[in-house]
């Protein structure tokens, strides 16, 4: 038995099906059945009642859940207690969506390692809506990440780099010619998304809800070199970062500004309640000397 199936039986049962717990945990609806199917096998017996259209739990469904808690609440108690003693005085862990490179966080990552050759650290990059759940795990010290989702009453943040979304379009485009244009103006257009794991495509989909409708995906994708080489085919249209826009630009598309003010900065977050380590102190410092320079 994994933790991750106790998590995926939670998931259903508070959510109350198995789609909305694979969404949750961003993996596909066929995995995490396969994951309760192999926990009842091991249970040798059935956990959930599928004969009807809502799914529900069996008896012995009902009582494995009240294990099923108390083993979920064991495990986090476990991983903060044990906290303190992993994150030892010269080492931290941090978490980051992949965009270093195009906000000169990488560069200044470098930096750190030349000016304190002794400090040991890792850092992993992993999706955007992941990285506050994995900070409130404990799984990480620090974050970079954007700040348009932030709990500013349960994370402290750093703003490293403001930023902001474009619209950009083949040069080929209808559009192409306009000097500026709203989200409301885009609601007919073919749109190429960022996939759903990430940060951007939540940040688009809830300002063109705003914007009053819901955007026409024609393509998603994890890559942004992707998007921006779909969009020069002139078969979509993309909302992304200027400075992501900078990075993967081709002669072939061009940028143009929004009339509504879309900020997606980056910052450098922690949770507040958290004693972090020194290491990562010095390094909360170093990046905010360096991002108010």
């Amino acid at each position: 038995m994994e933790i991750r199936q106790i998590e995926y039986f939670l998931s259903i049962v508070d959510t109350g099906s198995f789609s909305a717990a694979a969404d949750e945990h961003y993996i596909s609806q066929s995995s995490l059945s396969k994951m309760i199917i192999a926990l009842e096998k091991e249970l040798a017996v059935p956990l959930f009642d599928r004969s009807k259209r809502k799914v529900s739990l069996t008896e012995a469904g009902e009582a494995f859940l009240r294990h099923a808690r108390k083993l979920n609440d064991n495990y986090k108690g476990m991983l903060i207690e044990l906290d303190g003693y992993k994150s030892t005085a010269d080492s931290f862990s941090v978490a980051a969506i992949p965009v270093l490179p195009q906000y000169g966080i990488a560069t200044t990552v470098s930096q750190f390692r030349d000016k304190f050759p002794h400090i040991h650290f890792s850092l992993e990059e992993i999706d955007g809506l992941n990285i506050l759940p994995a900070l409130t795990e404990q799984r990480f010290d620090l974050a970079f990440t954007r700040h348009n989702y932030i709990d500013h009453d349960q994370f402290e943040s750093l703003e490293i780099s403001k930023d902001k979304l474009l619209l950009v379009v083949s040069k080929k485009n209808r559009h192409a010619d306009r000097s500026s244009i709203s989200l409301q103006e885009l609601a007919n257009d073919n749109f190429i998304l960022f996939d759903k794991v990430t940060d951007l495509h939540k940040l688009i989909m809830d300002e063109c809800g705003k914007a009053g409708f819901e955007p026409t995906i024609f393509y998603s994708s994890h890559r942004k070199v992707s998007v921006v080489g779909l969009v020069a085919t002139n078969i979509g249209i993309a909302l992304m970062p200027a400075k992501s826009y900078e990075y993967h630009r081709q002669p072939d598309v061009l940028a143009i500004p929004l009339d509504e003010d879309i900020e997606c900065n980056m910052v450098l977050v922690y949770l507040k309640p958290r004693q972090l380590p020194d290491t990562a102190k010095l390094f909360v410092d170093f990046m905010k000397q360096t991002a108010g320079n």
